[in-house]
């Protein structure tokens, strides 16, 4: 069966372009996929019926986000409530937000071109949910089980010179994840491209043991391989280059003999001065660039950026960054974006850094896999610290997903985050695990946090290991971890301080029992966000604190309840986020921004007047908005958020009176305010200055839609995207959120609409991602474009019933 799905011949083969100094090439477009039906899975040993359909598709590429929506059975026939404790466990149904996984395959048909013939090529793979296989021209290459660490394969002993190439790879998606994983090729591939001497993949390693305002001591191991059949003497030439480009230290030139078909591995050292040092705010890059000589001839040259800066931990004055005291203001957020399902775009990635930025945060702890490649150097480039974490468990399992492979493949697994994660920066601590079961068994898991705490100083000792440990009690917990379990890790993490176990894991307390101990907050409870954040800024020891979450996640359904029915089908987010996985800000990210942020803030929100239920996950369900369901003169109560030392309320100009916003009122203002249309408007006032305001109005009848794009020009890569917040907005321009209706989306020109959604926490059942059509909320809507190879103008046009119609442009640019 294998031999038909190979020769059956294929609607586009690619002629792969190469260009000798790139080293890569980009490999996500004009794929082939097959989504195997439940009773195929079950038989043909998973391969596809003859009569296949196979649909083009471009990588990365998620199936699940393109699926219906699946109500379980005992969902439909009665309300079933689980806690939020079992939600982890309800696996395929509200752990995975009603979408389903299965078992597909994807083809690529290529040929080699005439530079590339006599190369070596290897397949590179950033992420594949989950347990794939792989194979080229019938022969099997390898399975990969996890579904977040990157992968390769040689394909150079496989490949056909001449003629077309077969590569196929098989998926099975268990749904065996306690939150939305995503289904297939979700983060893009690319081949590497490379002569017989070449430096290894993730083969440099740069370190800045000492740094001074003076110098700073670079140091460089690279391994370099010898693929041929003999031995040959090759000269290691390394140069580090500033931001602009003019190289400002040569690390000199090394030569050495490789034996054939070998590796060694070459030091390099040497003081780089004047340094310009990485920071939170001035993200400074430098590029190391090293050169692979054979007599006389370049065979490689390798890129790679890195930043010179110090991080220290201790236990009295928690975490340093270049010798200077820096609260770690953090969220956790988990890997998918939103209404593109798991797909790991690079605009997408980058657009939560700068959201999250904007809400004051200064790290992000990556909960609980290793994230994209592009969304570490993202964070490398905007000055985002980060906690790269692996494995949501070891051998005792919680969804029954790695727990039965961890034996077999927890070193492969951690070598490859280390090892292409390394040269990042933004990185300050490798995180070995989370609320991992074992931590509540004296002895064996300390020893099992030692052992892969060891491997991972072993392989990179220049960051301290951490982990998130549950507060003991629960489900995967059930004891607050003993002290030999901390001690086998270089910084605890204390995930949920307040509901430790019989309080045996009190800060406070703790820090006089265990002098040693550094301590962080790896996960917060959103709703107690004042009081985690004051533990922060008043014990000097403490490292910061890590909200759950930074971002709303699909998934482990109604974790945050804002609303009973939240809980069940068909909602289908998390609801605990600071923003909609839309990114649109709640009301929760500008209370952040009055504790993380100095420069002036002052935000209103009106509470929502029906009861409801919140989880400590969740928030207070508010809106920023003066359009309310209410009648005239019913009162309303409206929170003012700042970081002024006071504020002044106005409606329709009239003063409400001036109250203060401090710590004593945890930065809040309330005021009971009678409902009348017209403008709620809040001034901010720090020593007595007015400094800042915000102003709410009622919108009057919808009138038009409103386009705004987040970008003018995106490239012709296939793979490049930007984002269209659709508005339903009155005669002058202001949204009303109060309003639903369709909006219809058309695209001309070289390009696709890949995602149409909105913020809602409920699944979208007639309006599929996919599609051409959504249903605003809040008065929004949020529309994807993909680039494709052809470069010109795309033109977005949104029209409605009722509503004057827009249009908005983006330049695809040749690349």
């Amino acid at each position: 069966m294998l031999y038909s799905l190979i020769s059956i011949s294929c609607s586009k083969t690619n002629d792969i372009a190469f260009k000798e100094e790139d080293r890569t090439v980009a490999f996500n477009l004009d794929w082939e996929f097959y989504q195997l039906s439940k009773s195929e899975a079950q038989s043909n040993e998973d391969y596809p019926p003859e009569n296949a359909q196979w649909r083009m598709v471009d990588i990365p590429h998620d199936w699940s986000i393109e699926s219906p929506f699946v109500a379980p059975e005992d969902e439909k026939k009665k309300s079933k409530k689980l806690t939020v404790a079992q939600l982890g466990g309800h696996l395929g149904k509200r752990s995975t937000g009603y979408l389903e996984g299965g078992n597909a395959w994807y083809r690529k048909t290529f040929k080699l071109s005439d530079d590339m013939r006599n190369k070596n090529v290897r397949i590179d793979f950033d992420g594949v949910y989950m347990y794939s296989d792989c194979w080229i021209n019938g022969v099997h290459l390898g399975h990969h089980h996890y579904g977040y660490t990157g992968f390769s394969y040689d394909l150079t002993p496989h490949l056909k010179r001449e003629g077309e190439n077969v590569l196929l790879v098989r998926v099975k998606n268990k749904l065996q994840s306690r939150w939305y994983a995503g289904s297939g090729i979700y983060r893009p591939v690319k081949l590497t491209v490379t002569n017989d001497q070449h430096i290894e993949k993730w083969g440099t390693y740069i370190t800045t043991p000492q740094i001074t305002n003076e110098k700073a001591q670079v140091n460089v191991s690279t391994t370099i391989v010898n693929k041929a059949s003999v031995a040959v003497n090759v000269e290691l030439k390394s140069f580090v280059l500033d931001a602009e480009g003019q190289k400002v230290l040569s690390l000199g030139s090394t030569s050495q003999r490789i034996n054939a078909d070998t590796s060694i591995s070459v030091d390099q050292t040497e003081l780089l001065l004047k340094p310009i040092l990485w920071d939170i705010n001035n993200p400074y890059l430098y590029q190391l660039v090293s050169e692979v000589w054979v007599k006389d001839q370049l065979m490689d040259v390798y890129k790679i950026k890195f930043g010179v800066r110090n991080i220290e931990f201790n236990p009295q004055q928690g975490f340093l960054l270049n010798g200077r005291k820096v609260l770690l203001k953090g969220v956790c957020i988990h890997h998918d974006n939103g209404i593109l399902g798991a797909k790991s775009y690079d605009w997408a990635e980058e657009r939560k850094i700068l959201k999250l930025k904007e809400m004051g945060a200064n790290a992000i702890r990556f909960s609980h896999n290793p994230p994209s490649e592009a969304m570490l150097d993202l964070c490398d480039k905007h000055g985002m610290l980060t906690i790269d974490e692996a494995f949501d468990e070891w051998r005792i399992p919680k969804a029954g997903g790695y727990a039965r492979f961890f034996d077999d493949n927890w070193k492969k697994d951690i070598r490859s985050m280390v090892f292409r994660d390394r040269n990042h920066p933004s990185i300050i601590m490798w995180s070995i695990g989370n609320e991992i079961p074992e931590q509540g068994m004296q002895i064996y898991g300390g020893e099992m946090a030692r052992m892969i705490g060891d491997y991972v100083r072993e392989l990179e000792p220049s960051r301290p290991i951490t982990h998130a440990a549950q507060p003991g009690g629960g489900r995967w917990g059930n004891h607050f971890p003993y002290a030999d379990y901390f001690d086998a890790v270089d910084v605890a993490g204390y995930n949920y301080e307040r509901w430790s176990r019989d309080g045996k894991g009190n800060f406070v307390k703790n820090h006089k029992q265990y002098p040693h101990r550094i301590m962080y907050q790896s996960e917060s409870a959103g709703a107690y966000l004042f009081d985690n954040w004051m533990k922060m800024v008043d014990n000097d020891f403490l490292c910061g604190d890590f909200i759950w979450t930074g971002i709303d996640y699909l998934g482990e359904v109604g974790c945050g309840r804002e609303l009973e029915d939240q809980k069940q089908y068909p909602a289908y987010i998390a609801s605990c986020g600071s923003m909609e996985h839309t990114l649109f800000p709640k009301p929760r990210f500008y209370y952040t921004q009055v504790l993380w942020k100095e420069e002036p803030i002052v935000h209103m929100v009106v509470q929502k007047g029906a009861p409801y239920e919140i989880s400590s996950w969740g928030w207070q369900p508010a809106i920023s908005s003066w359009n309310l369901k209410r009648r005239k003169g019913a009162m309303c109560m409206v929170d003012v958020y700042s970081n002024c030392d006071e504020v002044e309320l106005f409606l329709n100009g009239k003063s409400l009176g001036r109250k203060q916003t401090r710590r004593a009122n945890e930065f809040t203002a309330q005021y009971m305010v009678p409902y009348h249309q017209g403008e709620l408007k809040a001034l901010a006032y720090r020593q007595g200055k007015l400094v800042k305001e915000d102003v709410l109005k009622t919108a009057e009848k919808p009138a038009k839609i409103k386009l705004t794009l987040d970008k003018d020009t995106i490239y012709n890569t296939g793979t490049d995207i930007c984002y269209a917040e659709v508005e339903v907005v009155d005669q002058h321009g202001i949204r009303n959120p109060a309003v639903e209706c369709e909006v219809e989306f058309a695209l001309e020109g070289p390009g696709k609409i890949i995602a149409v959604g909105n913020g809602s926490h409920y699944a979208p059942l007639n309006h599929p991602f996919n599609g051409t059509k959504g249903k605003t909320y809040n008065g929004r809507l949020l529309v994807v474009i993909k680039s494709t190879t052809a470069a010109g103008k795309i033109e977005l046009k949104a029209t409605s019933k009722d509503l004057q119609s827009a249009n908005a442009n983006v330049i695809n640019k040749k690349y």
